[in-house]
């Protein structure tokens, strides 16, 4: 194993961040090709760097984030490996405001010891696909098509060029991705063909979030919940958190309603709440160009996200 970063584990604000918390953060973490060890506690997870699939392993250590790659990386692969990781971690928030807002509460408290970051993936592109994955089915279903995504992808996530080229009759009968089968190989196209660039939303000259969440609804496959899920991952917290997937408002301005959903993750301490978010989320079977939604079966996703907040300016 060859050392790849060696980060502290503060945010852009000097805020602490909880490595097992952001771990845990969300059901979508431990999709492939990532896996959680929990004793003692690593994060394994596989990237594509250029034309090569690598593996690398996190861990915690004296309060900093050790990465190590199962091969040695030259110089520039890297260096974009680090940048992925770094993304993957969400370094660049500053979540310093929203932790001086709590830091006195009773009920949201404990979350100033590094709770609040909701693990990311290497690339928006993956967030999306992933995100879409989730929708209107059983988590079972959507643990099938991304391990066959990721299969595809050998080893990895699949780039947008693979996921374009990809047959429509592999998205039916392999992964078995029924309407969602033609979004993904749709949005795929808009991504290679340069009519779509989702990685712009994490970029430095990113597009504000009303502009982020037009993008994504725009979108097929995307309503409201995906969107909304989506920003969350893109470290966008404060614009769609005052609904719901099913429309019905959360109480972020209302702590003292927050759900609780689950044990700590570390075994100890308040469990991890979500401000009214369901455990299943609902979105229309026809996606959402026009942004529509209907209720269907649901997704699991939201289920283990260790905390939805908003900052008021």
């Amino acid at each position: 194993m060859s050392l790849l970063c060696d980060f502290p584990l503060v945010g852009a604000g000097g805020e602490p961040i909880s490595f097992a918390r952001t771990i845990h953060s969300h059901g979508c973490a431990r999709l492939p090709p990532a896996t959680v060890e929990v004793s003692p506690l690593r994060y394994l997870r596989s990237l594509r760097i250029g034309n090569r699939v690598v593996k690398l392993a996190f861990e915690e250590r004296d309060g900093r984030l050790i990465a190590h790659s199962a091969s040695r990386l030259a110089r520039v692969d890297a260096e974009c490996a680090r940048a992925l990781v770094a993304r993957m971690f969400r370094f660049h928030d500053d979540l310093k405001p929203f932790y001086v807002k709590i830091a006195g509460d009773e009920i949201l408290g404990w979350a100033t010891a590094g709770a609040g970051r909701i693990l990311a993936s290497p690339t928006a592109f993956e967030d999306v696909i992933k995100t879409i994955c989730t929708t209107n089915c059983a988590w079972s279903a959507t643990v099938r098509m991304t391990t066959a995504l990721v299969e595809l992808g050998g080893g990895a996530f699949p780039e947008p060029g693979l996921l374009a080229r990809t047959s429509e009759s592999w998205y039916r009968n392999v992964a078995r991705m029924g309407y969602r089968g033609p979004y993904v190989r749709s949005i795929a196209n808009d991504v290679i063909s340069g009519k779509l660039d989702l990685e712009s939303l994490t970029g430095p000259a990113r597009p504000s979030d009303g502009e982020a969440e037009d993008m994504l609804l725009a979108l097929p496959g995307i309503g409201p919940y995906g969107a909304a899920h989506v920003m969350q991952l893109l470290g966008r917290h404060r614009h769609r958190l005052e609904q719901t997937a099913s429309g019905r408002a959360c109480s972020s301005s209302t702590p003292g309603r927050a759900q609780r959903i689950s044990a700590s993750p570390e075994g100890s301490g308040p469990p991890i709440r979500r401000s009214g978010a369901p455990s299943r989320g609902t979105e229309s079977m026809q996606g959402s160009r026009s942004g529509s939604s209907s209720r269907g079966t649901g997704s699991q996703s939201h289920r283990g996200q260790a905390i939805a907040f908003a900052i008021d300016s």
